[in-house]
This record gives structure tokens, sequence and C-alpha cells, in this order.
């Protein structure tokens, strides 16, 4: 019987910016926000910012 597979973390912007790069992240927060869908918009773009803050890069 197939099981579900979980993930153990939720992914943030790091995960997705090191195998996307941060373009994708750029054009993903561009269509949110052209979808009306600015609080999401918002959202990673805080994540961005305290990621980079995290690594000492903000």
């Amino acid at each position: 019987m197939d099981q579900p597979l979980h993930r153990s973390r939720r992914l943030g912007v790091a995960d997705i910016a090191a195998v996307y790069g941060t373009d994708a992240l750029h054009r993903r927060i561009a269509q949110l926000r052209a979808r009306g869908q600015h609080y999401a918009a918002v959202a990673i773009e805080r994540e961005i910012r305290g990621s980079a803050m995290e690594d000492g890069s903000g």
C-alpha cells in the first residue's frame, strides 16, 4: 500500500532560492501581485528579509 509523502519541514525562501535562484522568487512575487494576492507577496518578501538578516547579509 502506498503511503503519502510527508515533508519533514516546511520549505523556506532560502531553499527555493538555492534550487531555483532569487530571480524565481522575484517572478513569483510579481505574479502574486498581478493576481491581486498582495498578502502572499508581502509574506514572501518578509521571509526574504528575515532570511537575509539571519545569515548576516541584510
